[in-house]
């Protein structure tokens, strides 16, 4: 009978836990094995035994994070063999086709992990649960950038592994690419958000790089702008206007446009 097992909590009421069928699991009710204190969403994964001692282990959503040994899981699931370790929220479960298999040598600490700023030589130190990038002046990482906003996105440590979640409404690009869904980050990964580019690694940071663990700012008013996705600008100059791209353009038409309308407004409401 297949088995799966959480990892340090030996007296958790049915753990080890057995089972023959698909086995939910998760933090709320309509899981089939209910787990309190593990930061499982309410429905987290599921596994489907198979006869030849392997199983399909399927995120419940695209938004919940599972990894096995190491490698996401992608949404539509994976195949995983006896004495795999799936790592979800802050658990570490143990797959085993019988419960009389070989348990895995439990793991250590994580290295310490770092976003590394190279442009301003800095290496922010993820030893925070959540490490939030934005805008706002109370984010573990402040960028003042109009294009950023102000709560843009989050580092997570879970499922053993660091996560970024994507908030901003101009988006977060890894390598290249929008993500659009939580993304476990590998060793060397750029992460783009605005014009600023963190490199994502686990070694030592290298020389001319200072390790950053928080920042304080006390001047919160750039914060509080608002989101510029498409940012212009108009610029007045002795009977011209400027554009965005710096176009010298007449400044009569424009107000002779304005006197016509408000003529037009007014004859409307005295003869309506």
């Amino acid at each position: 009978m297949a088995v799966l097992e959480l990892e340090g909590k030996p007296d958790l009421d049915g753990n080890p836990r057995e089972f023959t069928g698909e086995l939910m699991v998760g933090s709320g009710s309509q899981a089939n094995w209910r787990i309190a204190g593990q930061d499982l969403a309410a429905r987290h994964f599921k596994l489907r035994p198979s006869s030849d001692g392997t199983a399909a282990v399927v995120p419940a959503s695209p938004q919940n994070v599972v990894v096995v040994n190491g490698v996401q899981v992608p949404a539509a699931g994976s195949t995983i063999n006896s004495g795999d370790v799936i790592s979800a929220g802050a658990g570490r479960f143990v797959y085993l086709k019988d419960n009389k298999e070989k348990r895995p040598t439990p793991a250590g600490p994580p290295p310490d992990a770092y976003l590394i700023d190279a442009a301003n030589k800095k290496g922010y130190t993820l030893r925070k649960r959540v490490v939030q990038i934005g805008r706002e002046i109370g984010c573990s990482i402040v960028l003042k950038d109009p294009t950023v906003s102000r709560f843009h996105a989050d580092v997570r440590h879970e499922a053993g592994e660091y996560v970024i979640y994507s908030m901003g409404s101009a988006g977060t690009k890894i390598n290249g690419q929008p993500v659009r869904d939580p993304r476990l980050l590998a060793e060397g990964d750029l992460i783009q958000i605005g014009e600023t580019t963190f490199t994502f690694s686990r070694r030592q940071l290298p020389t001319g790089i200072r390790p950053v663990q928080f920042e304080d700012h006390d001047d919160d008013s750039f914060s509080r702008r608002s989101t510029q996705l498409a940012q212009k600008a108009v610029t007045m100059e002795a009977g011209k206007y400027s554009d965005a791209i710096g176009r010298k353009l007449p400044l009569m038409p424009m107000l002779v446009g304005i006197a016509v309308v408000s003529i037009l407004v007014v004859l409307y409401l005295v003869f309506r």
